[in-house]
């Protein structure tokens, strides 16, 4: 039964909940052990992210009642204007299998409190809306009829129900009198029972905006939730985000530089959570999730392969995301994109679908590597001029090398004068302007010794962009370029993104510092670079000229980790610098 509380949005019903629990089958069953319930999650690598609600209709992003500081009678309104007649569940679903997504994770609940689904327990909701169909029902029922994987997201965070807090920051005249925010987990555990009994078997519980809510009773509180979806769906996936751990983590707009690893310092299971927006659009530099009409700027569909490619050669999975209009059709740039991943992925998804991080740290080379077994997959994404590439550390024998989807175009093998590296001698064009794939396939197990950065002949210890790692958080912007076979770190307008090398000194040394780059741009005049090494810091200027520093750094003897970060950069101004290496100068004596 529905609430007659139209004014307030929601109601509790504890019947309703009664009879949710006693048709449960799967409750109190076993929960199988985590690489069990994932073993679909690591095969499936690429995965579809929806944020779909009643904020597409003022078309400025999903925390649009919050940024736009809207009152909640004001806000209400959508719901009436909310008419989405063009959702189509399965041409969503198809456009996700055409993409190469094996699974999709849509909104149920986001921040705003509005409700995508029919739920009892609240008339804020799918079926208050003109449309008045359970758009949710429909996505997971095409999912499983097509053979998609399915996870719901459920907002912890509710800007809307009475019961939860705190109240936005602005909201000064809505009273949090007679406020219960255990009465609103009661809210929450009865919505979750819903989504875990009433839609067939559901793959990922998504969980998201549980930072406001992180004391050790609230944390009690998830966790029992967390326990019972699992009773009612115990082969389900729970990501990390209600403050008690979880299956599997959840980078947000950023690539860890190395993948992540357990505290049992084995491969963690992650997923990388990403907009196809810029952040050009309504309250930049923000890049919504949810449908922003103002944003004209999309990653470029190679980019979006390549940091797919990126990711899986790190141990992770991918969750694109897509801000579906309020008529619900999915925006035109989104669908190009989805199209032209899938057409590569159709080529080369054997170097994607099931295979774990790559056994080289680092590569000399702009790329990635995959692997499945005794196999490596080779990722180039810039066809070397000299069609030489270096597999650093590479001691196994290699049985066979070819171009992926040519298996009788062969690529030669040998091996470096040193006896370290693999070299392969490539065709004379790159088969794929995006990222190329070579297949080369290992004689006996995997055996890679990691590349140590150290002093040349002349002791100068040289520290190209390719082998840096990119340390950045939400907001990431620097990435890794080449232009003309030459590699370096460029789009770099975050100053949290910090360029990190460690190399190996044989013996203490005093060291001056010599930067290889140039100005990105006109704003980058005169703004500050800075590194730092073993607690020592240098800061020079950059210039049209590149960048001067001034001054000297002793480094002892044993391995050292050199960062360099752009403290005066603004996310939202143009790139300031392209870094193509870093070189330690030593001082003679």
């Amino acid at each position: 039964m529905r609430s007659s509380l139209r004014g307030i949005g929601w109601f509790v019903v504890t019947a309703a909940i009664s009879v949710i629990v006693a048709a449960s089958p799967a409750a109190g069953a076993d929960i199988p052990p985590l690489e069990q319930r994932a073993a679909w999650f690591r095969q499936a690598r690429f995965g579809l992210f929806i944020h779909w609600g009643v904020y597409s209709v003022i078309g400025k992003g999903e925390w649009v009642r919050h940024t736009g500081k809207i009152p909640l009678d004001e806000y209400n309104k959508l719901t009436a204007q909310f008419h989405p007649t063009q959702f189509d569940a399965a041409e969503w679903v198809a456009l996700a299998k055409r993409a190469g997504q094996k699974y999709l994770v849509i909104t149920t609940k986001h921040h705003d409190g509005f409700c995508m689904f029919d739920s009892k327990l609240t008339d804020y909701d799918i079926m208050s809306t003109p449309l008045k169909r359970d758009v949710i029902k429909e996505l997971a029922d095409e999912c499983h009829r097509q053979g998609m994987r399915i996870g719901f997201y459920y907002s912890i965070m509710d800007w809307h129900h009475p019961d939860y807090l705190p109240r936005r920051p602005w909201e000064k005249d809505r009273s949090t009198e007679g406020a219960d925010f255990n009465r609103y987990v009661e809210y929450m555990r009865g919505q979750i029972r819903e989504l875990m009994t009433n839609y067939g078997r559901i793959d990922i519980l998504w969980f998201d905006g549980g930072w406001e809510r992180k004391s050790p009773e609230d944390r009690a509180k998830f966790r029992e939730i967390i326990q019972m979806a699992r009773s009612l769906q115990p082969h389900i996936l729970v990501n990390n985000r209600a403050n008690i751990g979880g299956d599997f983590e959840t980078p947000e707009q950023f690539i860890p530089a190395t993948g992540i690893v357990g505290q049992d310092g084995r491969p963690a299971l992650w997923e990388v959570c990403m907009t196809m927006t810029t952040g050009h659009g309504s309250f930049a530099p923000t890049a919504w999730w949810g449908y922003d009409r103002y944003e004209k700027e999309f990653k470029p569909t190679d980019e979006l392969i390549q940091k797919l490619i990126d990711i899986v050669s790190k141990g992770g999975n991918f969750l694109l995301n897509v801000g579906p209009e309020p008529s619900g059709k999915i925006r035109p740039e989104e669908t190009e994109r989805l199209l032209g991943i899938g057409r590569w992925m159709q080529r080369y998804g054997e170097a994607i679908y099931g295979t774990t991080a790559s056994p080289f740290r680092m590569l000399p080379f702009f790329g990635r590597v995959t692997r499945k077994g005794r196999t490596l997959y080779v990722h180039v994404f810039d066809w070397p001029p000299n069609r030489r590439l270096v597999l650093p550390g590479l001691r196994s024998q290699v049985k066979k090398a070819f171009v992926m989807g040519r298996p009788d175009e062969t690529v030669g093998v040998e091996r470096s004068a040193d006896g370290r590296d693999v070299l392969l001698r490539l065709p004379g064009e790159a088969p794929d302007p995006v990222a190329s794939v070579l297949v080369v396939q290992i004689d006996g197990p995997v055996a890679v010794e990691p590349v140590r950065i150290e002093p040349g002949p002349d002791g100068i210890v040289h520290l190209p962009s390719h082998y840096a790692e990119i340390r950045a958080r939400h907001g990431q912007r620097a990435k890794p370029v080449s232009e003309k076979g030459r590699t370096y770190i460029g789009n770099w307008s975050n100053p949290n993104d910090v360029v990190v090398w460690q190399f190996t000194l044989p013996s203490t040394g005093e060291y001056s510092v010599r930067i290889d780059a140039r100005m990105a741009s006109q704003a980058a005049r005169g703004q500050r670079l800075v590194i730092s090494v073993d607690g020592q810091s240098l800061s020079g200027k950059i210039t049209a000229e590149g960048v001067a520093v001034t001054g000297r750094v002793k480094l002892a003897a044993g391995q050292r980790t050199l960062s360099v970060k752009l403290p005066d950069a603004k996310r939202t101004g143009p790139p300031i610098l392209d870094l193509f290496a870093v070189d330690l100068i030593p001082e003679r004596k």
